[in-house]
Parts: C-alpha cells; structure tokens; sequence
C-alpha cells in the first residue's frame, strides 16, 4: 500500500466532511428555508446537493457512494432533514429497488462450488460476530445473554462490502469471482438472518448455556447471588415501560417505598439510573427459574411481573406464576395480561390481581378528558 495516496484520501475526505457541513449550515439552511413553500424545489434540492457532493467525492478520489453518505449526514444534522427524509422516500425506494436488480443480475449460475464457498463466508461472518461482541458485551457488563442476541441480531452481509469489492473489482485488486462469491453470501446470509433475529432469544439461550458449560458465567450472576444479603420484600420483575412508569410514580409519591422494592431485569443499561433512584437492581432473566432461587426472594411479600406475555421472552406470566408461587408461597402476586380474558385466566391461576395496560392507559385517558370537558364550556 502507498501510505502517502492512503493518507491523502483521508485528508480530502475530512476536508469533504468539513466544507460540506459548513455549506450545509450556513447556505443550505437558508435555502431550504426558502424553498419550504415549494416541495418540488425541497425535492430537486436534495437531489442537486446529493449528486454535488457525490461529483465533489469523485473529483477528490473517494467513491460516489462515500460522497453520497456525506451528503446525507450534513442534512440529517440540521432541523430540515425530517421533511426532506419525507420528500425523498418515493425516490430512495425507486432506486433501492434497482440496486437490488443490479444485484440480481449480477448473481453467478449456482453451482455446488459456489454455493460452498458463499456458506462457508456467511457461516465465517456469523462467528465473527460471536467471537468479536459476545466477548466485548460481558467486559462492558451488557450481559451474555444481550450480547448474544446483539451478535444474532447483526449476522448479516453489509451492502456497503459489495460497493468496496466494486471499487477493488476495477482496480484490479479483487477478482469478479470473488465479488461474485461474496454477492451470493450475503443473499445467503440475509435469507438466513430473517430466521435467526426472529428466533434471537432462544439462539441467545443456547448460547449462554454453551458459555456456561464452558466455564463462562455472566460478569452479573455475583450481583444476583449478593442480593440475597438485604431482603427486599416488594420485587418487580421486568423493568420495561410499565416498571419503569411504577418505579418513577414510587419515586415521586411514595419515596419510603425505595429501600423495599428489587428490581429482577436482564436491561443492564437500567441498573446506574434505578440505583440512581434508590432502587436495587440485580442482573436476572426471568425464563431461568434458577434464576429466580438465587435472588433470595423465597420471603417476599408481594411479588410484580410487569411485562406481558406479548414482550416476555422465553417464558410467560402464566408459567411464571406457577414457579413464584412454589418459591414464594406467602406472597401476593401482581402479573400483567395482554388483555381482559388473559387476566382472567391469571386471577383463576393464582394472581391476586392482574393488570391490563391497555385498561389501565382507557381509564387515564377518561380521566383526562373528563377533567377537561369540566374545565371546557361545549360550543
């Protein structure tokens, strides 16, 4: 590699990046202000600029397509850049759509070498991502189990390794079956990430199993099993809207309640603002009942499940209350349904109440409108 070329490359793709902020800042700004009354011109605007900063990129020795993400970054930074996203949808779907017969056409005749070697690709970039976030994700504390679903979550083939092997195609760096080779992976890949981010959860399951068979335990288990030092006799299982909707009213109105309650979730990035708040969270997925043992809530006297069985993965409130009530025999339970007739069948199961956010969200908005049609003569 000429490390001078290298260099100079970067050098006048920073010097794109800054001329085209400062006319996106200083011209742009004024003239889409001005053109706000026309969308036709919002529409060719965008489209002129987009194409100046492409001939601009080109001129300087980068790709169309690097001039092309920096025309987009410099209006997506600016207030305007909503409407024109809404101008340019019919367009950016025009010609997504003929990348993707560009790529079609492209495609070799499937033969069995080919196909092994784009599988071989796919499967190396799949690993690649285990090897590369699951590791990363337990040094910074996310968890195993959020690091796994993360590296199914981004098994694919990016589009941009295509326009790079095009560039090196006509530079006679890359061969054109090679680039073809790498086509065929990342349809592959794209045809089977479809399967695996639909089943993420239990793909990370298997992979946090694996770990632990291996000698690998989560960097929160230590959390858990500590817990068990200061009982807490109010646990809420699952933080997610709702909780979090709870522990903020318990905050705000009941403030005594905070050294009694035990946040149970698997959200790491939760755990600095709860305890923040004077909450204890403690790292656990709740579709591991052993979990559960080791959070030392066999004593607790009420015990909240405040995530729906649409949102649980792994498990559901109707299971879960079966295990709580073997672990905590004396404690009350608060589980959330999807609906009425799913909080019917908990009640019947165990729960002393079951809550239906959809229900709970009605009754506050009748509440709502009632105290403003009070306050509103009608007309």
């Amino acid at each position: 590699p000429r490390f001078g070329s290298i260099l100079s490359s970067f050098a006048q793709g920073a010097v794109l990046v800054v001329v085209a902020f400062l006319i996106s800042r200083h011209v742009l700004a004024r003239l889409f202000h001005a053109a706000g009354k026309f969308p036709e011109l919002i529409l060719l605007s965008s489209i002129a600029w987009c194409f100046l900063i492409c001939g601009l990129a080109e001129h300087a020795g980068l790709s169309k397509e690097m001039g092309a993400l920096i025309a987009g970054m410099s209006i997506a930074a600016f207030p305007y850049a909503t409407d024109v996203i809404s101008k340019l949808g019919g367009v950016r779907d025009f010609f997504v759509t003929l990348f993707f017969v560009a790529l079609g056409l492209k495609v070799p005749q499937p033969s069995l070498s080919v196909l092994g070697l784009s599988a071989l690709i796919a499967i190396f970039v799949m690993l690649s991502r285990v090897i590369s976030i699951v590791p990363t994700g337990r040094l910074v504390g996310t968890g195993l189990r959020t690091s796994f679903v993360t590296a199914v979550n981004l098994s694919q083939v990016s589009e941009f390794s295509l326009v790079i092997l095009a560039l090196g195609a006509g530079y006679k760096h890359v061969t054109p079956e090679l680039q073809a080779l790498v086509l065929t992976a990342m349809l592959m890949a794209s045809i089977v990430s479809t399967y695996l981010i639909k089943y993420n959860d239990r793909l990370a399951r298997l992979g946090v199993r694996l770990a632990g068979r291996l000698g690998i335990r989560d960097s929160h288990r230590s959390d858990a099993e500590a817990s068990s030092g200061k009982k807490r006799d109010i646990v809420l299982l699952g933080c997610f809207r709702a909780g979090e909707a709870f522990l903020a009213g318990v905050a705000r109105e009941r403030p005594e309640l905070r050294q009694r309650i035990l946040v149970v979730d698997y959200n790491t990035a939760m755990r600095a603002k709860l305890e923040d708040m004077g909450f204890k969270w403690v790292y656990g997925d709740l579709a591991h009942t052993q979990t559960l043992h080791h959070l030392g809530i066999e004593s607790a006297s009420l015990i909240i499940c405040s995530i729906s069985d649409t949102f649980l993965k792994g498990t559901t409130n109707r299971k879960l209350l079966t295990h709580l009530k073997h672990l905590a025999p004396n404690a009350r339970f608060i589980m959330t349904a999807d609906d009425s007739a799913a909080a019917k069948h908990l009640r019947d199961a165990g729960a002393h109440e079951a809550v239906n956010p959809s229900t709970l969200t009605g009754g506050h908005l009748l509440r709502l409108v009632g105290e403003a049609a009070d306050d509103l003569k009608p007309a």
